[in-house]
């Protein structure tokens, strides 16, 4: 009986000390798969052009409202002089083109908001060229608004602003915001 415990015991620790460097071998053991990633550009299918009153007469003599437009139109700056008291509306600035044969859904993150406290109200307001709201991002606020916002295939939206501004002299404040699209509403953007 003695015996058997002893071969018991024997084969425990020999099952263990086999467990280990088994172990110990496929810890050793890498396989390599290669992958071939290829990545093919092409136009973009979505991007801005100035809206009918890009270049037009702004608030304040000799001032327009100013769109420059990247040399492949996927960025855009724009400079208003609103007036600095009350409510300023400008009314298609910029169109967000897409020129593509598919749909795409469009949100926009706010990067750099309007700070000063003389803006009561900044916004950016999206339109369908007829006129229809689509939606209103609000410039005094950082973050993303991904929405489902649908920008049909070889269709335009509209690009409208509005201010409310109370101050008691001129001044000026910035705010940068970026434009994402993609071709599926699955999730929100990162």
């Amino acid at each position: 009986m003695n015996s058997i415990k002893n071969h018991t015991k024997e084969l425990v620790v020999l099952t263990i000390l086999l467990a280990v460097a088994v172990s110990v071998v496929n810890a050793a053991v890498f396989v390599y798969y290669p992958i071939s990633i290829t990545a093919q550009w092409g136009p973009r299918p979505v991007y801005f052009a100035g809206g009918t009153n890009a270049g037009g007469t702004d608030l304040g003599a000799g001032n327009t409202i100013t769109v420059s437009l990247s040399e492949e139109d996927t960025s855009a700056s724009i400079t208003v002089n609103p007036s600095r008291r009350g409510t300023t509306r400008y009314k298609d600035v910029l169109r967000i083109v897409n020129s593509d044969t598919q749909a795409y859904w469009i949100g926009f993150t706010v990067d750099t908001a309007f700070t000063n406290d003389a803006i009561g109200t900044a916004e950016l307001i999206v339109r369908t060229t007829g006129g229809a709201l689509v939606g209103t991002i609000d410039l005094k606020s950082t973050g993303t608004t991904w929405v489902p916002w649908q920008l049909s295939a070889s269709s335009q939206l509209r690009v409208d602003l509005r201010f409310t501004i109370s101050s008691g002299s001129p001044g000026s404040d910035g705010a940068s915001i970026t434009l994402v699209y993609s071709p599926q509403n699955l999730e929100s953007p990162p």
